[in-house]
Formats: C-alpha cells, structure tokens, sequence
C-alpha cells in the first residue's frame, strides 16, 4: 500500500484525498456508463425493430447477445491479459468499450448494432472486474467497502436514471442517439482515466488451480445456479416491458419512460433494504426477496391491463428484484474460500447468464403461441427455480457442509 500512496501523493492534484475521491467519481461514472449501455436497448425495442425490420423477439437477442458477451468475454479475456498492469488494463478495455458504441451509433443494420454490442460485451465483464479491484485498492485501510459500494452505486442510478433517460432520449431523436451519448460520455472518462488513474500494477493472484477448486466445488456452482435463475426472471420481463405496457397496458412511450423510473425508485429501495437485512439474516432476506419476486410477476399478468395496479407491481417488483442482489453476492463469497476474486469475475457472469436465459426466455414466448401476456407469469417459473435452489442451498448448511460465513 505504501507505494500506492507515493503514486497517489505525486498525483497532479497535490493531495492525497482528492485525488483519491476524483478516481473514485471517474470509476462510478465508468459503472454508470456500462450499466447504462447494457441496459439501452430494453426500452428503445420497438424503434429498433421497427427501423432495421425484425421482430421484438430478435431484437430482444441484442440484450441476449450483450449478456452471452460477458459472460464467456470476461473470464477468458481477464486471463489472457493477466500480466498488465492495473491502468493500462481499464485504459485498453474502456477504449475497446467505446469502439463498441461507436459501432452501434453508426449502425445502418441490424447485423452492424449487434456487433458493436458484442465488441462492447467483450469489455464489460473484465472491465468492471478491474474497476471494483481499483476502487478497493483506492480506499484508505477499513473502508474498503464503503469505497466499492460509491462505485458499485454507479449501476444502481444506471437503472434509476441510465436507461429511463436513454429511453427518452431515444424516443425524441432517435435510438442511435442514446448511444452517442454514452459513447461520448466514455470518451470524456476514459481521458479523466489517463490522466488521474495512478499505475498500479495488478497484484499477484493465489494459485489458479487452487482456486479453480474452490469454485468447483458444489456449494459455490449452486449458488452461481441460484444468481442464475434469481435474476433470469427479471430481465425475461423487463427486456420487453416496453412492449408490454404500451401494447398490454396502453401507455405513451413517455409514460413508460416514467414508469422506468419507477421501477429504478423500487430498486433503489430494495437494494438498501436487502442490504440492510441481509446483514442480519442472509437466507430469510434471500428467500423472501425472491418469493416476492416470483409473486410480483405473476401478478403482473394481470394487473398489466390496468394502468394504476401495473405501476404500483412494478414498484413492487423494482424493489423485490434488487433486495435479492446483495443477499447473492454475500451468499456467493461465504462459498468462494480464498478464491475472492476468481468468484467476483464469476458472478459477473453468473448475472449476465440470468440476463441472457431471461430474455431469451422472453423472446421464445412472445414469437410461440403463448404470446406477450405471458411472459410475466413464465418468468416467474424462472425464479421459482432459483427458490428451490435457494431451499437446497440451504438444506446443504444445515448438514454441514457449507463454508464460514464472512462474518458473524
């Protein structure tokens, strides 16, 4: 740590604290602008579809596309670039980010947005990666939490703001220009990032083959099983929300711009609240976030056809499927032993799996012959799925066979 402080007091700034809270606001707007762009095509579906030609289903294979990105591009690109030092390891992958975007601003196809999807994909899982590992580094000794959780904050306002402001935007001028906004505005983080990002380098990892163990083990691929289907349930619904409450539920496309935030004020809540409870009791807050997930969506079968009772499950539903998100990465690293990091990576893409089965999901309903109404109460088969496992998981504790818990 001392040489991270001589860096950091040789910064431009000429003070230690500074210079330390201005990387820190440069890696949450990092996470804002992931979280965001990941999130973009979900409510700009229906204009996306309607100009390149194809159905709500394969344009909801942009969300699918991104996710299978991640989740194969991570793990595989993050030990290919294993020896690079921590700065030029964000600086390489946010400029790869940015092609990405610019790709998907110039498309003329369907065929083009998808690939600059997938370039953008491609950096996500090892970027965020790097950016958590960078923030806990940052932080002064005890609070390394309180500096991951600013960071970790920039995906949360993704979804309260992010992708209901894209949305907007996207439906005034267009949806490519959701696009050029976060691709500009990650031009103006990434040079941020040039300048106030210290080099550090990446700090020498725990046997590999030790860890691959660890997460082998079954108590830790259940719970990767369980941030799977957990999570799966959501993003089958909210890739194609859009469609839902302007089809099923009759709104305006700047009413569910709204109704986007409101579901990001429910979640807001939800993510304090199950972070709050699970603290206290880990599994209850887990379970029962889930149940009320499950529950939330099957009424949202109904009460989608009436605009009052569909906001008000939505909220519900907002708040539900982010109470579970802390439970899971706590649940997750009680498992993960000394493999800390190697588990974080995988949870990354644990939760992008869960986004691409969910929208697939999504999307094979509506194009059979259930149709669009249906995907919410299907999707919550999906989440019903992560609660037996949930039970299970449980289950296993109670015989013994799971690790110490972080802390007590």
């Amino acid at each position: 740590m001392g040489n991270f402080e001589n860096q950091l007091s040789t910064h431009p700034n000429g003070n230690t604290r500074p210079g330390r809270k201005a990387v820190l606001w440069l890696l949450t707007i990092a996470v804002f602008v992931i979280g965001t762009a990941e999130l973009l095509p979900m409510g700009l579906l229906l204009p996306i579809a309607n100009e390149t030609g194809t159905s709500i289903a394969a344009t909801g294979m942009l969300v699918t596309g991104y996710a299978l990105g991640v989740v194969f591009g991570g793990p595989l690109l993050s030990a290919m670039t294993g020896r690079l030092p921590r700065k030029t390891l964000i600086i390489v992958f946010m400029s790869v980010f940015i092609i990405g975007g610019i790709v998907c601003t110039a498309s003329t196809s369907y065929e083009m947005l998808m690939l600059g999807r997938i370039i953008s994909s491609l950096a996500h899982g090892t970027l965020f990666g790097a950016i958590v590992v960078t923030a806990k580094d940052l932080a002064l000794p005890g609070k390394e939490g309180q500096s991951v959780a600013m960071v970790g904050s920039g995906l949360t306002v993704a979804v309260i703001l992010g992708a209901p402001i894209g949305t907007f935007l996207g439906q005034q001028f267009g949806w490519r220009f959701p696009f050029l906004a976060i691709t500009l505005l990650s031009g103006a983080v990434l040079l941020g990032m040039i300048k106030q990002i210290p080099s550090l380098p990446r700090a020498e990892s725990s046997s590999l083959p030790g860890q691959l163990r660890t997460v082998s083990r079954p108590a830790f691929l259940l719970v990767l099983l369980i941030i799977v289907f957990g999570t799966g349930g959501t993003f089958a619904v909210f890739t194609y929300i859009t469609p839902i409450l302007e089809r099923i539920s009759g709104f305006s496309g700047g009413s569910v711009t709204i109704i986007l935030l409101i579901f990001g004020a429910g979640a807001l809540i939800g993510n304090v609240i199950g972070g709050w409870l699970a603290d206290r009791k880990l599994l209850p807050t887990l379970f029962g976030g889930m149940l009320l997930l499950a529950t939330s969506m099957v009424s949202l079968t109904w009460t989608s056809q009436y605009k009052a009772a569909a906001i008000i499950t939505i909220f519900i539903w907002g708040v539900a499927a982010y109470s579970i998100i802390a439970p899971l990465n706590i649940r997750s690293l009680q498992k993960a032993g000394d493999a800390q990091e190697l588990a974080s990576t995988l949870n990354i893409s644990a939760f992008n799996m869960g986004n691409a089965i969910g929208a697939f999901v999504g999307g094979m309903v509506i194009d059979g012959i259930l149709g669009l109404a249906a995907v919410p109460w299907t999707a919550s088969l999906i989440t019903l799925v992560g609660i037996v496992l949930t039970v299970w998981s449980a289950m296993l504790d109670q015989q013994g066979g799971s690790a110490k818990p972080l802390s007590q």
